[in-house]
């Protein structure tokens, strides 16, 4: 019973603060559409893909080839690699922040996964840490087959969509015009109607008194050629002259 009475209430602080929910949805979703269309820039997803083979010595475990996948991923994401991108590109962009690595368990195959608001930015950096890696790693380690796969066949990917964020904006435009309502609900301490005054009080209402002012009607009256203006109010029943 609670429940419902509950229920009951919630529907008629909506229904009472309708404008309220209006109002507050239409802003924000207004402000949701706005800064996706001209604020916020599509971000794009370019994959680069490095294969690492087998060691140049014969009889390699498993597990040094595990070490040398890990090496890999380290060294992918290392100042080393990414401040030579950067001084080959000349670019300033902070590249670990941009810069995503995957790699499934027991797979030899490391993707390079790189996003920028300029598809051709995400797939030359994606590139070129592959590349930059791959030359470390055979000089360095001596690995024979290591090699970078569709560097720049693949095209980046844009990442979101408008629809997307037009209705994430959606969802959360409605929840917090409803939860505006219900805030504006909460901080107005006036008396509705008389069965709030019969809850508060525990007795029965008799009778109620409305108190609004309405409008004066100016009566015009005529006495002896001349004009008088009277005003008479609706809801006191009094003449003024």
């Amino acid at each position: 019973m609670d429940d419902r009475m509950n229920l009951k209430k919630f529907i008629q602080v909506l229904k009472r603060r309708f404008k309220t929910i209006i109002v507050t949805f239409l802003c924000l979703f207004l402000l949701t559409a706005i800064t996706s269309l001209y604020i916020i820039k599509p971000t794009y997803e370019a994959t680069s893909t490095i294969l690492v083979g087998k060691l140049e010595r014969e009889g390699g475990a498993q597990g040094e080839i595990n070490m040398l996948l890990a090496s890999t991923m380290d060294l992918l994401k290392s100042p080393i690699v990414l401040n030579e991108v950067k001084n080959k590109m000349n670019i300033t962009t902070d590249l670990e922040k941009e810069v995503s690595l995957q790699n499934n368990k027991n797979s030899q195959i490391i993707n390079v996964l790189v996003r920028d608001n300029d598809p051709e930015v995400a797939k030359e950096i994606a590139h070129n840490i592959s590349s930059t890696a791959v030359t470390f790693m055979m000089e360095s380690f001596n690995v024979a087959d290591i090699q970078v796969l569709n560097a720049t066949e693949l095209q980046p990917e844009e990442v979101g969509s408008l629809t997307l964020n037009l209705g994430i904006g959606f969802i959360v435009s409605v929840f917090l015009g409803v939860g505006m309502a219900m805030l504006r609900e909460d901080l107005d301490d006036a008396i509705k109607n008389s069965k709030e005054v019969e809850e508060m009080i525990g007795l029965p209402v008799i009778g109620a008194i409305n108190l609004k002012q309405k409008m004066r009607i100016p009566l015009v009256l005529k006495e002896r050629g001349q004009t008088r203006k009277v005003e008479k109010s609706k809801n006191r029943r009094e003449v003024r002259v």
